[in-house]
């Protein structure tokens, strides 16, 4: 587990799997292990053991290891708290609100996500407020322990040198290549014909003709609350777009908003309650409709773009930079970027199937035709594919994959960094761990009765 050192800290999208239910266990909880001023607990074992598991990792000696993650954990947190490193509340409060949207998002909306755990989302928050605080904490020692690491291109030689070249990892197929996305918009007609209909449907609710529950029931195009009559439940702010929280945020209790605009379409809403800077309120929202003609638009539109590309007219990353909709490329002039190497090239294999096929059929140079796509909410869009480089597979090597090299001997140095400081302050910590651990095979000299001196 000692390579896995400098991944636990980094902070999770999500909230910990084991935090969303209790341990099937029935044994009492008990410390199982102190780190000067921390306790660690079975419980705590036991849920990261359950995360772990879930992710798929294998089982053979996992609860030592997890037992010597969090060991590791709780060092740094009191070496934090003994140097006085300062977590800014601003970035907990951030990273609290991070968490809440996703998991919102993935589970079905506020409501669901307090139904869930049977609280309000600031209970939510304040439950793991706490967790979060340690987790950056933890982030601000560790990169102080890491701060002076630096190589040179010697260093990388040489580390390259001392692998045995039956050890030397195999690389496959690279691939560099740049994207032009069209996301087709509703016409102007369409646009004109959902805000008059809502306008209509807002009046309704102002006279009282209509009722608020019956109508988003029957004409909310927002699936999360909808069934629930437009009603988002408790909502702090940061969860929803801008645009919906200062319209919610001007309104008094009762008050039905005028019909606004957001990314997501048309909406009004009415305030059910205001608490602080919380607050709950129903809406209803309409989609324009994309027709296929405004599909068919943008392909002819890409086909041009191509057809000039080819030509020489135009230069394929300028088109980028004025016109492609994918904010994720659009300012590296098309070029895509994988996010977890934050590097231009992508393994071809990991690359999704829909985007392998076509890059496949491509040369270093040249561009697809306009391919249709379908995004994660099952709209279509239009996009232009180029292909860049191809690396064939082979061994690694310094001139082809330098990157990957210098990225392995990084991380190798910055483990030894890690590694002397947690010995050196393990043997000045008091530290106790419970005989049911004793002879786990932790990777650094945890297992002494006690070491260091009680604080």
């Amino acid at each position: 587990m000692r390579s896995k050192r400098l991944e636990i800290l980094a902070l999770a999208v999500a909230m910990p799997v084991a935090l969303l239910a209790q341990p099937q266990s029935l044994l009492i909880d008990k410390v199982v292990a102190v780190v000067g001023r921390e306790a660690l607990l079975r419980s705590d074992v036991l849920g990261k053991l359950e995360q772990a598991r879930q992710a798929g990792a294998p089982s053979d000696g996992l609860e030592c290891a997890m037992l010597d993650e969090l060991l590791y954990e709780k060092l740094l947190v009191e070496q934090g708290k003994l140097d006085s490193v300062n977590v800014d509340e601003a970035q907990v409060n951030s990273e609290l609100d991070r968490r809440i949207r996703y998991f919102s998002q993935q589970i079905g909306g506020d409501r669901k996500l307090e139904e869930y755990y049977g609280k309000s989302i600031a209970e939510i928050k304040d439950d793991f407020r706490k967790q979060v605080h340690d987790q950056l904490l933890m982030q601000q020692v560790q990169q102080r322990i890491t701060a002076e690491v630096s190589l040179t291109p010697r260093d990388v030689k040489r580390f390259f040198e001392r692998i045995p070249e039956d050890s030397i990892p195999y690389v496959g197929t690279e691939v560099e290549f740049s994207v032009i996305l069209r996301v087709p918009k509703a016409s102007e007609d369409e646009v004109r014909r959902v805000r008059r209909k809502m306008e209509e449907y807002r009046e309704a609710i102002v006279k009282k003709e209509k009722d608020f529950c019956v109508l988003a029931m029957a004409y909310s195009e927002d699936p999360g609350s909808a069934k629930d009559c437009g009603e988002l439940g408790m909502v702090p702010p940061g969860v929803m777009v801008p645009e919906f929280d200062a319209v919610a945020m001007s309104l008094k209790d009762g008050e039905v908003s005028n019909v606004f605009s957001t990314q997501f379409g048309w909406h009004f809403m009415q305030m059910v309650e205001r608490r602080g800077e919380q607050y709950n309120a129903r809406h209803v929202l309409m989609i324009p409709k994309v027709s296929p003609a405004d599909l068919l638009r943008e392909r002819d539109r890409l086909d041009s773009v191509r057809t000039a590309v080819i030509a020489g007219t135009l230069d394929f990353g300028e088109a980028a930079l004025a016109m492609s909709d994918d904010e994720e490329s659009k300012g590296n002039r098309g070029l895509m970027v994988e996010p977890n190497a934050n590097s231009t090239r992508w393994d071809l294999k990991a690359i999704d199937q829909q985007t392998f096929f076509v890059l496949d059929r491509l040369k270093p140079g040249e561009v697809s035709e306009p391919q249709v796509i379908i995004n994660p909410d099952g709209s279509k869009a239009y996009r232009l594919l180029k292909l860049l480089s191809r690396s064939e597979p082979h061994r690694a090597n310094l001139r082809d994959d330098y990157r990957l090299i210098h990225q392995a001997a990084e991380a190798r140095k910055r483990q030894e960094s890690v590694d002397r400081w947690v010995s050196e302050r393990s043997a000045t910590t008091y530290i106790r761990i419970d005989p049911d651990y004793q002879e786990c095979p932790f990777t650094h000299p945890w297992n002494p009765p006690a070491t260091g001196q009680r604080p």
